[in-house]
């Protein structure tokens, strides 16, 4: 994982194991129709590159999660610890993404002619389980509407995050 720093000024909030999301950090405008009561916008994604030392091929690749605050947003009503519990976890499952992103990276199989392609089609791959993900977080827990369903999501997604939180930082680190 790359290590990006948050700047309290910038609109992107990288994640961190240590830094929670606050209502604070949902700015953007409420589209007048929409029937939930908030949204996180958040995301994961990379950089490469590729460096030859004498044949000897290096391929560096950076994968971080981040939130943006300006298209992140909450009615006024909306002020629960409840509810941004439920949107805290939505920028985790990104986490988690990002997780599989870097587990199905480390297996694949690149050569300097497939790198950016190969490097390409894990990504929409993974970002779409992602997607799909998110979804059935919402489906299941009826966008927090249902507690029951909502609290067997909020265990599950803590100890997923306890788990990468946990691995070896050659594997997973704080941000």
């Amino acid at each position: 994982m790359q290590n990006k720093n948050n700047n309290p000024k910038s609109d992107t909030i990288y994640y961190n194991f240590n830094q929670k999301l606050t209502w604070s950090d949902f700015q953007g405008k409420v589209p007048p129709a929409d029937p939930w009561g908030a949204m996180t916008a958040s995301g994961f994604s990379f950089n490469s590159s590729l460096e030859d030392d004498d044949g000897n091929i290096t391929i560096l690749i950076g994968v971080f999660t981040f939130f943006t605050k300006h298209d992140s947003w909450k009615k006024p009503n909306v002020n629960s610890a409840y509810h941004l519990e439920h949107e805290q976890h939505h920028f985790d499952i990104t986490r988690l993404g990002a997780e599989d992103l870097l587990k199905e990276l480390s297996e694949a199989q690149f050569t300097r002619k497939n790198y950016h392609k190969v490097l390409n089609d894990i990504f929409n791959k993974v970002y779409a389980q992602n997607v799909a993900w998110q979804h059935e977080y919402d489906k299941e827990t009826k966008n927090s509407l249902d507690q029951p369903q909502q609290l067997e999501w909020n265990k599950k997604i803590t100890a997923e995050i306890n788990q990468i939180r946990e691995a070896p930082a050659s594997l997973s680190q704080n941000y």
